[in-house]
Formats: C-alpha cells, sequence, structure tokens
C-alpha cells in the first residue's frame, strides 16, 4: 500500500487514526507536532499527508508553507484534518493546495479511508 504521514498533537486522535490506516495495510509514521513532521518528510517523502492545523512546536499552516516550497513536495498529496473548519487558518491552508479538508467531529472512518484511497498517488504494484 502507501506510505503515509500523520501529523496530530492529540494523541487521543491521532493513535486511533494511525491504527485504523495501518489495519488497511498502509505503512503509517505518526507525529504530534509540524517540526517532527519536517524531519520526517526530508528523511522520506510519505505518499500522502494528514495534516493537524492547530499544533505546537510548528503548526499546520508554517508547516505546509515550508513544504511547498520544495519543488520536490509542491504536488505531495495532502488532506487536512481539522476541529476548527470555520478558522482563518482553514483559508490559510486552502491557497496552499491541499487536496481534501475535513472535519474532525463529522468524518467517519470510512469518510477518511475514502479520502485517503481518492488523493493516494497510482503506486506501481
Amino acid at each position: 500500500m502507501a506510505y503515509l504521514l500523520i501529523v496530530e498533537d492529540d494523541v487521543d486522535s491521532r493513535e486511533p487514526l494511525c491504527r485504523m490506516l495501518e489495519s488497511v495495510g498502509h505503512e503509517v509514521a505518526c507525529t504530534s507536532n509540524g517540526q517532527e513532521a519536517l524531519a520526517s518528510v526530508l528523511a522520506r517523502r510519505p505518499d500522502l499527508i494528514i495534516l493537524d492545523l492547530f499544533m505546537p512546536e510548528m503548526d499546520g499552516p508554517s508547516l505546509l508553507e515550508i513544504l511547498r516550497s520544495y519543488l520536490r513536495l509542491q504536488s505531495l498529496p495532502v488532506i487536512v484534518l481539522t476541529g476548527a473548519p470555520d478558522s482563518p487558518q482553514v483559508e490559510r491552508v486552502r491557497h496552499l493546495k491541499v487536496n481534501a479538508i475535513l472535519t474532525k467531529a463529522k468524518a467517519t472512518h470510512d469518510e477518511i479511508l475514502h479520502e485517503v484511497a481518492q488523493q493516494l498517488p497510482r503506486l506501481p504494484g
């Protein structure tokens, strides 16, 4: 399957999401802030990122701005999963080529899995 990076500071949100994606065969790395995520992406490019917006160290929009500054990461699929869909941060990331924005309280596991499948690049094999 695919290599996914989950960037979420809330362990109660992050851990079930990581387990769910692993249960369907994806390789999943989980980080708790933008700084950790940046180091992870630069070490190994994921096939897709699921990104929270509000985190310590470095927030989601700041991470996404840095990632999009790298030519090789400009087309990296990103799904935003946020608890604050009406925040100014959402508008900030819309301009940074996010593929989807889902609301934590409303998105079901099936919807998240469907969106991940829709956004993943076609992988060999």
